[in-house]
């Protein structure tokens, strides 16, 4: 079989189907990655095609000669993939197979545009699905894989969560038969080409390192209302919420990544919580890591799993770089994200274990939800609040909340008549669409974490609050937030 995986995503690590590449190569068959960057970004424009037909039709030329086509998407990547599996089952006889988040929340939805959809995670069923193909034989009933039989939908069950992730190959970088559509022409992805992307990414451009994205883990411990994690957790019963990668497995893929990428020269971990290893683990893992890796590298934290004992072990072996969720100051915030226990003091305490090592590595960043429908100016206070009372240097990434369908958010919305186009107020949105107003230009001056915490205290104390977040103002403050806005852009540029 050949099977061509495709990502809309802006990001060409995509450790994903990278994944299902090696896995797939590792039986026998052969992998085609195709990266089409969406050509919109951050700035998507609703109702207007993402994919120019020329792009279209290079892709098309692409994929022929492929038996499968998988495409992975999470929603506000829908109307790009059904625009570009139009293209393809319009052009050519190969089924269409979408997975990823969005498919797995919302499967009756995507099978009105794919022939396949693969619920969950997918190593096992494409795998099991390329093997039946490759026998002529009917695949219709794999777990984990609704399909379209031409007189209905079959709709297969879950099979149970991999244990054991070491049987899977790490992801596929080979750079074989890998292309990437760059100024809307598909060219092929090389060495070259990837170290420019690599050179790119969110974390390696502020570290200023040409950045390796990997995870040594799958899932996530806790359940917090806004994110997908939580109900997939529930749809597996509860059961492997966090898995791991044994050290010595992810060591092999670092090794390799040291010999086969040379240029790499920054380890970026993206596990959703990878302090929480055991204590004995993640000694191994340190130990492993400076003897055989030897790269700085990076990692997410909560505020949970936070000890000067751990920071001091992974410090030691190389990072340079963590972060943290904090979402809310507020304690009213806090409960609706079932954020309960991370509350204020002990995020505060997390924050203080991570200065401590402020001499060894670049300054943290801190995550903020905003423009959050139940959040009141007094919510909001409060995060700008606990933002000035951060101890520096530190960075704030503010992202704009996404009621993403299956989440508990998502429902709570749904329910009480929140919401209205979800095409408009959902798909087409994205972390960086803010509202252009003063609270929100505060959090947007306290980002790098120079902002002076005196003059922040003074413009969110009441008396300022009451002139300038007042309804005459805010236009004011709406045309000053998006020219600096601009102006960043302009500057990025």
């Amino acid at each position: 079989m050949k099977i061509t995986l495709i990502s809309p995503y802006p990001d060409v690590t995509c450790f994903g189907i990278r994944t299902l590449s090696a896995h797939l190569k590792s039986h026998g068959h052969a992998t085609q990655l195709v990266f089409l960057p969406d050509p919109f970004g951050d700035n998507i424009r609703e109702g207007v095609p993402r994919y120019a037909d020329s792009s279209l039709d290079e892709l098309v030329s692409l994929c022929r000669g492929a038996d499968l086509i998988g495409i992975t998407l999470m929603t506000n990547f829908f109307e790009g993939a059904v625009q570009i599996t139009e293209k393809l089952k319009g052009r050519l006889d190969a089924p269409v197979i979408w997975g990823g988040v969005h498919p797995t929340i919302r499967p009756e939805e995507s099978i009105r545009h794919a022939d396949l959809v693969c619920i969950g995670e997918a190593e096992d069923s494409l795998l099991e699905l390329a093997e039946t193909m490759s026998r002529g034989e009917a695949y219709f009933d794999i777990k984990n894989i609704w399909a379209n039989n031409g007189r209905g939908i079959v709709r297969n069950s879950l099979s149970p969560l991999p244990a054991d992730l070491n049987r899977y190959a790490f992801p596929d970088y080979s750079m074989e038969d890998h292309h990437v559509m760059i100024d809307g022409k598909i060219v092929p992805l090389d060495h070259d080409l990837m170290k420019g992307f690599l050179r790119r990414g969110t974390v390696a451009d502020y570290l200023g390192r040409t950045g390796y994205q990997t995870m040594t883990s799958r899932g996530c411990p806790y359940a917090c209302a806004y994110c997908i994690n939580d109900t997939v957790n529930k749809m597996y019963g509860g059961r492997g919420k966090l898995r791991w990668r044994t050290v010595a497995h992810v060591m092999d893929e670092l090794e390799w990544v040291r010999e086969n990428m040379p240029y790499v020269d920054y380890i970026w971990i993206s596990d959703d919580e990878f302090m929480a290893r055991k204590a004995e683990d993640l000694e191994l893992f340190c130990s492993e890591y400076k003897a055989r890796i030897g790269l700085p590298f990076s990692c997410l934290v909560s505020p949970l799993s936070v000890s000067e004992d751990k920071m001091r072990m992974l410090v030691d072996a190389g990072l340079i770089y963590v972060q943290m969720g904090v979402e809310s100051g507020s304690v009213r915030m806090q409960e609706l994200f079932g954020r309960k226990n991370m509350n204020n003091s002990r995020m505060k305490k997390a924050i203080e274990i991570i200065n401590k090592f402020k001499d060894n590595m670049h300054a943290p960043s801190y995550d903020f939800l905003v423009d959050v429908p139940w959040e009141t100016v007094q919510d909001k206070v409060d995060s700008l609040e606990f933002i000035s009372d951060i101890p520096k240097p530190f960075r704030i990434q503010p992202f704009t909340l996404i009621l993403y369908p299956g989440t508990r958010l998502y429902e709570i919305a749904r329910e009480t008549g929140m919401i209205g186009d979800e095409m408009k107020e959902i798909y087409n949105k994205t972390y960086v669409m803010r509202e252009p107003n003063y609270l929100n230009l505060l959090l947007v001056l306290s980002r790098n974490g120079k902002f002076p915490s005196v003059l922040l205290k003074f413009l969110i104390s009441s008396p300022v609050l009451a002139v300038f977040n007042s309804r005459p103002m805010k236009p004011i403050f709406k045309a000053l937030y998006l020219g600096i806005r601009a102006l960043h852009q302009f500057m990025k540029k």
